[in-house]
């Protein structure tokens, strides 16, 4: 019976290191590592960059075509011309510069309710794919082949954290792992450092490697030799010593080889805002509403009876895109949100303006409100 794979917990280093890694890291692409991987069943085509493994079928119990979606569908709330007045005077309040004349002493002429649509799918997904890696050998127990064959990439046990949040876990492919001598520096647990290319000594930063340096003295120039004596000066990275720690080994000279598999599960959003293209589709998607439908399935169907035909083209498309083959489909929610939306036709001085409150918490929309600048904050 296979067993569950160990989760790696990945070696963090000190930033001298990291400056040095990413150097070595870019030369590495003209040393590849010299390791013959035997091919283990499952993992043909894994290699030293990731290799994505598609998820064998999975059955799941389709939706009844005679059961039909419940949807509560309600009239726009009809707001008060006092509710709506004070949404805008709190609103313009916290706005800076701007006046409150205009909003306390407004006359309004029309509120129009209406509601805008907010159509949200999450499908929660798995994908697999793994990549031979390795760690410094420290003498840890090593599960190779010995121990059985390895079990498929999609036999190996393990779960999420939370439904429809993102999450990455990494675990070594059992009965994949054996050992070999470090293929960066041959054993030794040094390399030539990148600073100084193994000699020990730099460029003087002082004289820039000539020697000398220009001074002024007694308002002249001239030139005098440099402290460093020669123009090289002891590289600080190495200490001098022209060598530094394979940073792939970690200086253990051996490293500890494994197939690693890369879980990734992924919330896949699709949402769309219906309304007259006049409060911004962030806001709507931002604020409060009722629900009008939501639903949880393994497998959702497309939205098909909704009073508002968009509605049901937009979940049809959605649904329809929501597929990944390549991936696990582990379970699929959308939804309608109703979000209630007041159209406030105002007159003040004979001027004419328009402003929108929106969702439950009566938000304010009002780009086009007269007093928008400090002239404002007199005018009663």
């Amino acid at each position: 019976m296979a067993k569950e794979g160990a989760a790696i917990n990945e070696q963090t280093t000190n930033e001298s290191e990291q400056v040095f890694i990413k150097d070595v890291h870019i030369e590495d692409n003209d040393h590849k590592p010299e390791v013959n991987f035997d091919t283990v069943s499952g993992y043909d085509h894994t290699r030293t960059d990731e290799s994505l493994l598609p998820p064998p079928p999975t059955e799941f119990t389709a939706p009844k075509d005679d059961v039909k979606p419940t949807f509560t569908f309600t009239s726009a709330p009809v707001i008060s011309e006092d509710t709506a007045r004070q949404a805008l005077v709190e609103f313009v309040s916290k706005q800076r510069c701007w006046g409150t004349g205009t909003a306390k002493n407004l006359t309004f002429e029309k509120l129009q309710p209406s509601h805008s649509y907010h159509y949200f799918l999450e499908t929660f997904t798995e994908e697999r794919t793994s990549k031979w890696d390795h760690e410094p050998f420290r003498g840890q127990f090593v599960d190779g082949s010995q121990n059985g064959p390895a079990p498929g990439p999609w036999e190996i046990p393990a779960t999420f954290t939370e439904i429809f949040k993102n999450e990455i876990q990494h675990h070594e492919v059992p009965h994949t792992a054996f050992v070999k001598p470090c293929f960066r520096c041959k054993t030794k647990g040094k390399i030539d450092c990148y600073r100084c290319n193994g000699s020990g000594r730099v460029n003087c930063s002082s004289c820039n490697g000539s020697g000398s340096r220009t001074v002024t003295r007694n308002g002249k120039s001239c030139r005098e030799s440099c402290h460093c004596s020669g123009g090289k000066v002891s590289c600080l990275y190495c200490r001098g010593y022209g060598k530094v720690r394979c940073p792939a080994c970690k200086g253990e000279c051996k490293l500890k080889w494994f197939i690693k598999l890369i879980i990734s599960w992924v919330n896949n959003v699709s949402e769309h805002v219906i309304e007259r293209d006049v409060i911004p589709a962030y806001m709507i998607s931002q604020s409060t509403g009722t629900l009008g439908f939501n639903e949880v399935l393994p497998r959702v169907k497309p939205v098909a009876n909704f009073p508002v035909a968009e509605v049901n083209e937009v979940s049809h498309n959605f649904v329809d895109s929501h597929q990944f083959p390549m991936k696990r489909i582990h379970m699929q929610h959308h939804m309608i949100r109703m979000v209630p939306m007041t159209q406030c036709v105002c007159r003040r001085r004979g001027k004419e303006f328009t402003f929108y409150v929106y969702g439950l918490e009566n938000k304010v929309y009002a780009p086009d409100y007269p007093d928008q600048c400090c002239l404002g904050c007199t005018i009663q």
